[in-house]
């Protein structure tokens, strides 16, 4: 999901991507209920409106990012 992520994150100069570690950010994660990866998780005005797991194409990832 990388470079989706990466890529669409280019396209997109309104949408903020930030990425987590789960190894590393174990309680951040268990925060989010995050139990697989990939999960990308939107969040506006600090609360979490929705939420993709596993693989997405790019286009699929743009639209998500943009509802």
């Amino acid at each position: 999901m990388g470079p989706v992520v990466s890529s669409v994150s280019e396209q997109l100069d309104d949408v903020d991507f930030y990425y987590v570690d789960v190894d590393q950010s174990s309680d951040l994660a268990g925060q989010f209920g995050v139990q697989s990866i990939p999960t990308l998780i939107l969040i506006k005005e600090g609360e979490e409106v929705d939420r993709s797991v596993g693989f997405a194409p790019e286009e699929q990832v743009k639209d998500f990012a943009q509802s």
